[in-house]
């Protein structure tokens, strides 16, 4: 079973980093031009009254709108995972302004741990088509499809996995340590 992941893992990586960079691209750029846009101060979260399995439901949702929208020659896929970026660091930056950091941390450090990896596997799915057609053009090789299929239900059973742990998180762990803070 390891040296399955470690396959896939050498396979995959650098789309792996990829998503990453259109991810920290969304956050960075949210730094950078988010005190433009301005929101009525009023605004101000307390909480929410989702279930973990309403939460997972969601992001399980979103991940394979990411992983399916590769189909469109992964356009979509970049494109939603800078904007899931985007929207991280705006919230950041809309939380500071009402929370210390540390609150802001304890709120999204526990269940961010599984969720951005499981957001960049949906993008690293959503970027195989793009590639596929690449390494085409470069190589002209073609592409295994028994392989790609076997590693892309891989790759998408284990964003499911991520997104489930990081909802139970978000739901039980992620109010408790940002009761420390209270």
């Amino acid at each position: 079973m390891l040296t399955f992941w470690k396959a896939i893992w050498k396979e995959e990586k650098k789309l792996f980093l990829a998503a990453a960079m259109w991810l920290f691209g969304g956050i960075a750029l949210s730094l950078l031009i988010g005190n433009q846009i301005h929101l009525d101060n009023a605004i101000h979260v307390t909480g929410f009254d989702y279930e973990w399995y309403q939460i997972a439901l969601n992001n399980i949702g979103a991940g394979l709108l990411i992983a399916g929208s590769g189909i469109l020659l992964s356009v979509p896929a970049m494109l939603l995972t800078l904007f899931n970026g985007f929207m991280l660091g705006y919230l950041v930056m809309l939380s500071a302004s009402h929370y210390s950091m540390a609150e802001i941390i304890a709120a999204l450090a526990p269940h961010g741990i599984f969720e951005l990896p499981a957001i960049m596997l949906a993008c690293s799915v959503g970027l195989k088509p793009i590639s596929w057609l690449i390494r085409y053009v470069r190589t002209k090789q073609s592409v295994s499809w028994k392989k790609e299929v076997r590693s892309i239900a891989a790759l998408l059973g284990l964003m499911v996995a991520l997104f489930t742990v990081a909802s139970l998180i978000e739901t039980y762990v992620s109010p408790i340590t940002m009761s420390w803070f209270k």
